[in-house]
């Protein structure tokens, strides 16, 4: 059967689910999240602050072409149309009209519609996607290279977000549970790790260079304060609910033998690809919040899961409420885009204001520019990385702001600011900041019935900056453990710290 042989009805959800997902490519305002990964893709590097470098590279590639939000966000809607039209084309030499069913079950789900944002999770969800394919492939053909293939890809997965790592668990479990005896599996576990560990290696050595930064906010600064929650598991099972849908939920539960069975039987690789991580993740619930996006890269495989469980009429049926589920929620999104200031306005003073810096961003940038100033700051990495978006030209972050972001870190050297004038946009009124200036005046800016504050310094004063906040930042988020051999760190090298190390 031609690859191009596809059943007319997958072919108009394939083109309405597209249709609409350009839509909203076009019409949602620019994020901070996107605008700061915009940033990664206008300085190339194999490493960022925050996760490993693959959106960083996609990025740079879209804007060697164009910086249109919609150009921008062309991977990710197509990505989720490519898995639609994958998960058909490995289901349908089983059953065509099964195969048929989960693509456009897959294709209508919200998530998959609404997500439109070019992230972190897009790399992550296609490398991911890929890799678990050339696994089920290895699984069913017994071929070694397919092994080789799927640790390649995971390579590439973990070189996109270190959630990846939860698959490669998910493939070890899966091996060691439902397998069949013998050493042949073993060997390609061992390929796939010599096809990851090339990527492993890159980021230890980018983090060896640089401060240890991933390990640092991943596993240090962004869980400080963690503890048991129940709280945090019920919202997990609630988000899991909202992903998977109660129809699907309830035809599962009505067939658990048939799950078990399947489960079982060693036949439903994407089955025990999806409950592995989903169960790492109710583990962790105890103790973190889950977020919905966490999930993202192992969505699919619930979808390809459901083809030897469930019965083409339940498939259908699970559609009839799939369907208007998303409407519901396109509607929302567009009554929310046409609303959103009104309602916010009147119900939440801190969403309106954002709404508004979102969509007058271009009216603060002048306002900030007649200050005269010679560098534009803000007080966060999304603000600054939204301001860099439209002046075209990096926008540092002044005070210490949080643990999220701090990519700025490395591409800001205060000392080169050290006796200029800088504007820090502000939502608030700063007095604190007086005491880095020689002087200072605070000016009020006025937009669509909020306002927000320019903090106008006058002869940056960088060594009192440096003792204070950079001291504070240094202390806050670059302690590095003894157990860590540390190459480089910019921190310490550039405004001469000593390292600042823990036990």
């Amino acid at each position: 059967m031609s690859a191009l042989a596809i059943d007319t009805r997958l072919w108009i959800y394939l083109l309405l689910t597209l249709a609409a997902k350009l839509l909203l490519a076009h019409y949602l305002p620019m994020t901070g999240d996107e605008a700061y990964f915009i940033v990664w893709g206008n300085y190339p590097d194999y490493g960022y602050y925050d996760h490993p470098p693959m959106v960083g590279w996609l990025l740079t590639a879209m804007l060697s072409v164009s910086d249109a939000p919609l150009w921008l966000r062309l991977p990710q809607v197509l990505l989720t149309t490519f898995i639609g039209l994958a998960i058909y084309l490995l289901l349908r030499r089983t059953h065509e009209a099964v195969a048929v069913a989960v693509a456009v079950l897959y294709l209508v789900a919200p998530v998959n519609v609404l997500g439109v944002l070019t992230t972190t999770d897009t790399p992550l969800i296609f490398w991911s996607f890929l890799s678990a394919v050339s696994f089920y492939f290895a699984q069913r053909r017994d071929n070694l290279w397919w092994y080789l293939l799927c640790g390649l890809f995971l390579g590439l997965a973990f070189f996109s977000k270190f959630f990846a790592g939860l698959l490669g668990i998910a493939y070890f479990l899966y091996i060691v549970l439902y397998t069949r005896r013998g050493l042949r599996p073993y060997l390609g576990l061992l390929l796939i790790i010599l096809g990851t560990l090339p990527f492993i290696g890159l980021n230890l050595w980018w983090n060896y260079n640089n401060c240890w930064n991933n390990y640092l906010f991943n596993l240090v600064n962004r869980t400080a304060g963690s503890g048991f929650s129940a709280g945090t598991m019920l919202t997990y099972l609630v988000m899991l609910v909202y992903l998977v849908t109660p129809p699907i939920l309830y035809y599962l539960f009505k067939q658990w033998r048939d799950v078990k069975e399947s489960l079982t039987s060693r036949q439903s690789v994407f089955g025990g690809l999806f409950l592995i991580p989903i169960g790492l993740f109710f583990l962790l619930s105890f103790w973190k919040e889950i977020g919905l996006h966490w999930l993202l890269s192992f969505y699919p495989f619930l979808f390809l899961a459901l083809a030897p469980i469930l019965s083409t009429q339940q498939l259908r049926k699970c559609h009839y409420f799939m369907l208007p589920f998303t409407v519901l929620h396109l509607v929302f999104i567009g009554a929310l885009l046409v609303l959103a200031p009104g309602i916010a306005k009147e119900f939440d003073k801190d969403a309106y204001r954002d709404a508004v810096f979102g969509m007058r961003t271009e009216q603060i940038i002048d306002a900030m520019s007649e200050s005269d100033a010679a560098v534009m700051m803000t007080e966060s990495y999304a603000k600054s990385a939204m301001l860099a978006y439209y002046t075209k030209q990096p926008v540092p972050v002044f005070s210490v702001s949080s643990y999220h972001g701090r990519e700025a870190d490395k591409r800001t050297d205060f000392r080169q600011f050290d006796g200029k004038d800088i504007v820090i946009f502000s939502e608030h009124r700063q007095e604190k900041y007086r005491p880095y200036f020689r002087d200072a005046e605070i000016r009020r800016i006025d937009v669509d019935d909020t306002h927000f504050y320019l903090f106008v310094g006058r002869g940056f004063d960088y060594q009192t900056y440096r003792d204070d906040i950079l001291r504070e930042v240094v202390d806050r988020y670059y302690q590095i453990p003894d157990y860590l051999p540390t190459g480089q760190c910019y921190m310490y090298e550039r405004y001469g710290f000593e390292p600042h190390r823990i036990d």
